[in-house]
C-alpha cells in the first residue's frame, strides 16, 4: 500500500465521520466505527487493536502524554481500516528489544500521521503561518493546533515536502 492509498483512506474516514474542525476527534471517530478504547498504565507497549466477533478494542498506554494516546488511537485506526484480516497488533513503547518496524507499522504510522493532520488543512495552515519564516514558535503553534507531538508535526510537514529536513 502506497502513502496515496494511505492519505486518499484517511481522508475518506475524515469525511464520513464528518471531521470538520480541529484536533481531529479520534476517539468519536474510534465510536463511529463502534470501537472501544481502553486506557491503561503499561510499562512495554503504547497500544493495541484486538478484534474478535466482529467487535474492535483499542487498548491505549494512559501513562503516556495525551498527544502520544492520540497517536496511538490513530495508529491502531489505521491497522482496523488498513490490515482488516489481521485480529490483533501491539505496538511496543520506544521499539524496544530491536523489534524492527514492519511495513504494517509504517503504514498504520502514516495513516495516523494523514488522520491527525490532514494534509490539505496542514498544507493551509503552514502556509498562512509560515508567511514571514517558519521557526520553533510556528511549529509549536501548529502543534497545540492539531494536539499532536512537534516531532510529529514536523515529520508530517517533512513528509508533506513543505519543511525542508533540519
Amino acid at each position: 500500500m502506497i502513502l496515496e492509498e494511505i492519505e486518499t483512506r484517511a481522508e475518506a474516514i475524515l469525511k464520513k465521520a464528518g471531521v470538520t474542525s480541529l484536533p481531529v476527534p479520534v476517539e468519536e471517530i474510534a465510536e463511529k466505527y463502534q470501537i472501544r478504547i481502553s486506557r491503561a498504565p503499561h510499562k512495554d507497549f503504547s497500544g493495541m487493536l484486538i478484534r474478535k466477533d466482529g467487535r474492535a478494542l483499542i487498548g491505549v498506554n494512559n501513562s503516556e502524554a495525551e498527544v502520544r494516546q492520540r497517536f496511538t488511537i490513530a495508529h491502531e485506526l489505521g491497522h482496523f481500516f488498513l490490515h482488516p484480516n489481521q485480529d490483533a497488533f501491539v505496538d511496543y513503547r520506544d521499539n524496544k528489544n530491536g523489534i524492527m518496524r514492519t511495513q504494517r507499522e509504517k503504514q498504520a504510522n502514516m495513516f495516523a500521521a494523514a488522520l491527525l493532520m490532514p494534509r490539505k488543512l496542514l498544507s493551509k495552515d503552514f502556509k498562512a503561518i509560515a508567511k514571514n519564516g517558519f521557526s520553533d514558535d510556528e511549529l509549536h503553534e501548529l502543534a497545540r493546533r492539531y494536539n499532536v507531538s512537534e516531532d510529529a508535526i514536523r515529520f508530517r510537514l517533512i513528509n508533506l515536502n513543505v519543511l525542508a529536513l533540519s
